[in-house]
């Protein structure tokens, strides 16, 4: 669904706190000497395994991922969450869904449960359909369930979808009130990539903005006790962006998701759903390409020529972050050598949204790893560029492209191609830049003068 561009509030990034004490010394016994030096080795066994293990971690911000806890006696196999935030011009759509969704709705071995938050407006756009309520309700979407339904049922007054105490909320009691074996979150909104999503007009246009979104997941998870869900879906505009899969990596199994823009009718809802219903059985790793396939097929034959949708093992992105860290190394490293190849395979590379490239500056991720190599890059640009190329390919589960994106990786990065259009609070709100040289590497780029000459300020 399109977007416009939201405009995040910025959070302070909180310092990391490290905690010590002080060697004791004092005057012990020969046996209590025994006694202490054994606890020494011990501890000092202890720190070498940790330094080991620690050593290995390929991003040391990720936890380890645990799968998501069964629950015995559960009633359902699948619990699916769905937080439409449709406070906006995408009213009209949201309702389309909820009929879709309602053509198959809950059983014995699937919950469906939605929030859908409406709108009221004199703008063309707005619907009076399904009894014309405001505000949002939350229900257990029954088979056949008619817009009848939807207005009897319970009322949560009007709610800003752009607060994360929402989100977070809505997640708790979906799965409290619904427990299953299996969890999938989906956010049905307006989407902008690393700015945000789930824009609400009625609250000033406030959107969820990542750090938000991962403020919201760590609530939830908290409060629900589960240890990751096992599916999170945006059907939304823009979001398969590596900014985004890192941000939700710690807190599910698998990610869907498209990286361009999406067309207004979204997710083939009834017939995703029908499959899961069929066969409650299957696990994340299963239903995610049939999300996937189901998409792209619906817009089949509709001259919607630029539709994507791809499904991500979240459990492999921190390695994309990785290569995409070692990649931006390399090329700092060799700046004036590089500059030249890193501009061709930015521009040889597809984007997203290209008539707003401007607010979005989303450019295809596998696409630029791969081109760099035949740009002229340096031997050890061109041996991180293909790394990364193959980490992106590796964590990949399904990839739903449309004939205008024949060779898309399904995943973008956000490259703007000058510092003008480079958005000053990309820093503060995508996880990447705290993580990696990425954030470098785009100033170093934009920093080249008329000579071909880096001015790296770092």
């Amino acid at each position: 669904m399109w977007s416009p561009r939201l405009t995040p509030v910025p959070q302070a990034r909180q310092p990391i706190r490290r905690s010590g004490a002080a060697p004791v010394w004092a005057i012990l016994t020969t046996a209590a000497m025994l006694a202490f030096i054994m606890v020494l080795w011990m501890i000092g066994s202890a720190s070498t395994l940790k330094a080991a293990n620690a050593a290995k971690a390929s991003l040391v911000h990720s936890p380890s991922r645990k799968p998501p806890s069964v629950q015995a006696g559960s009633a359902a196999r699948w619990t699916v969450l769905v937080y439409i935030a449709s406070d906006n011009d995408l009213e009209a759509a949201a309702l389309n869904d909820m009929l879709e969704i309602a053509s198959v709705g809950s059983s014995a071995q699937l919950s469906v449960v939605v929030q859908l938050d409406r709108i009221s407006s004199l703008a063309a756009w707005d619907s009076t359909d399904a009894g014309n309520w405001d505000g949002t309700k939350r229900l257990l979407v029954r088979p056949g369930m008619t817009p009848d339904a939807w207005t009897s049922a319970e009322d949560l007054g009007e709610l800003n979808t752009g607060d994360p105490a929402n989100l977070a909320d809505f997640i708790t009691w979906g799965v409290t009130s619904y427990p299953a074996d299996h969890y999938a979150l989906i956010i049905w909104s307006h989407g902008a990539a690393w700015q945000g999503l789930a824009i609400d007009d009625t609250s000033g246009r406030d959107g969820l903005t990542l750090p938000e979104l991962r403020t919201a997941l760590i609530s939830a998870r908290e409060r629900a006790g589960y240890a990751t869900l096992d599916l999170i879906g945006f059907d939304a505009c823009l979001m398969s962006q590596l900014d985004v899969l890192e941000t939700i990596a710690p807190f599910a199994q698998v990610a869907v998701a498209s990286a361009e823009l999406e067309p207004t009718q979204g997710w083939a809802w009834d017939v995703w759903l029908d499959a899961l219903a069929a066969n409650p059985e299957q696990d994340a790793y299963a239903i995610a390409p049939v999300i996937v396939d189901s998409y792209i097929s619906s817009y089949q034959g509709t001259g919607t020529g630029d539709a994507t949708l791809a499904a991500f093992d979240l459990t492999q992105v921190d390695k994309i972050a990785e290569h995409l860290g070692r990649l931006a190394d390399a090329l700092l490293a060799e700046p004036q050598a590089s500059h030249a190849a890193l501009s061709q395979a930015r521009a040889r590379a597809d984007t997203y949204a290209p008539d707003s490239d401007e607010e979005y500056s989303a450019v295809d991720l596998g696409q630029l790893a791969q081109l760099l190599p035949a740009q002229g890059a340096t031997y050890k640009v061109a041996a991180a560029a293909e790394a990364l190329a193959s980490a992106v390919r590796q964590a990949r589960l399904a990839n739903g492209l449309g004939p205008d994106h024949r060779d898309a990786s399904g995943v973008s990065v956000y490259f703007p191609a000058t510092a003008e259009l480079h958005l000053a609070n990309y820093e503060r709100e995508s996880p990447l830049p705290q993580l990696t040289h990425w954030g470098q590497l785009l100033e170093a780029f934009h920093q080249v003068d008329t000579t071909g000459v880096a001015q790296i300020g770092h």
